[in-house]
């Protein structure tokens, strides 16, 4: 073997040990990071972020019971409209309230409202607010309100009467509730012992102590 061949032996050891060096390295601290999740892809765990909002961040509110009433009043009496009006659960002896929101065609305008009334059970609910004479552009608000007597569901109706006569009738529905009372009823007053009467001892006369016939003196 000549010392040229020599060498290149030696030299390409040399690159297969350096070869095998950089490929165990690869996988060590030195090596490349893998690539983290975007920007994008953490958004909706962000407490600002727009990704899917969690259980607490639905922003959802009970149902706090009611209806949105309206009614749509044509001046062709046979095409106005009008929702039921489901009021709001509550107790015997406690008022409830409910809005009913009036419109009224542009096109066809309806006659002035005249007249607002309501009836449950036999009872006249009161108007709180009317609403009467034409109906603006924007709609008007008819506000009523009634205090059930018994408990259970109740139905009525609330009648509006028109300029020319012509009237549109809304159905309406609730449930009251027992009244609630308290656990300690009214209290009833125990038997009262008299006070003892004390008396002072009998005192003696000046005359002495009173004699057999009951004048003061005794008989000598």
């Amino acid at each position: 073997m000549t010392a040229a061949t020599a060498r290149r032996l030696v030299v390409a050891a040399a690159l297969a040990v350096l070869a095998t060096t950089a490929a165990c390295g690869a996988g060590g601290d030195g090596g490349p990071t893998p690539p983290g999740p975007t920007g994008t892809e953490t958004a909706g765990t962000q407490e600002n972020g727009t990704g899917t909002p969690g259980p607490d961040e639905t922003g959802t509110t009970s149902d706090p019971g009611g209806s949105d009433a309206q009614v749509f009043l044509d001046a062709d009496n046979e095409e106005s409209t009008a929702s039921d009006i489901e009021l709001t659960r509550t107790q015997v002896g406690e008022p409830v309230q409910e809005d009913v929101e009036i419109k009224a065609s542009k096109e066809r305008p309806p006659p002035p409202l005249q007249d607002v009334r309501g009836e449950i059970k036999g009872h006249e609910v009161e108007i709180v607010e009317g609403c009467l004479g034409e109906v603006p552009s924007d709609g008007c608000t008819v506000t009523f309100r009634y205090t059930p007597t018994e408990p259970g569901p109740y139905d009525g109706e609330l009648t509006l009467t028109m300029a020319d006569g012509s009237t549109v009738t809304v159905p309406v529905h609730g449930e009251a509730d027992e009244a609630t009372t308290s656990d300690t009823g009214p209290t009833t007053p125990g038997p009262t012992t008299p006070e003892p009467v004390t008396t002072d001892p009998e005192t003696p006369s000046e005359h002495g102590t009173p004699s057999e016939d009951g004048t003061g003196e005794q008989q000598t």
